[in-house]
């Protein structure tokens, strides 16, 4: 039972440090397009926001 809690805990961790990249990498990009400064606390703080706004606001689709 300890194996497969840790494999999840670990895909769960991999699985958001994957998001918080790719949102980072999207903020870096936006920012070089406009020549604006980076600031990886931004990008932190954007990134949560969105987690945040994803948990409160999720769509149910029933049938």
């Amino acid at each position: 039972m300890k194996g497969i809690f840790g494999l999840t805990a670990l895909a769960i961790v991999v699985c958001y440090a994957l998001s918080w990249l790719v949102t980072c990498g999207i903020i870096y990009l936006i920012t070089l397009c406009f020549s604006l400064t980076f600031n990886w606390w931004v990008a932190t703080g954007i990134w949560l926001i969105m987690c945040l706004l994803k948990s409160v606001f999720t769509v149910n689709v029933k049938k």
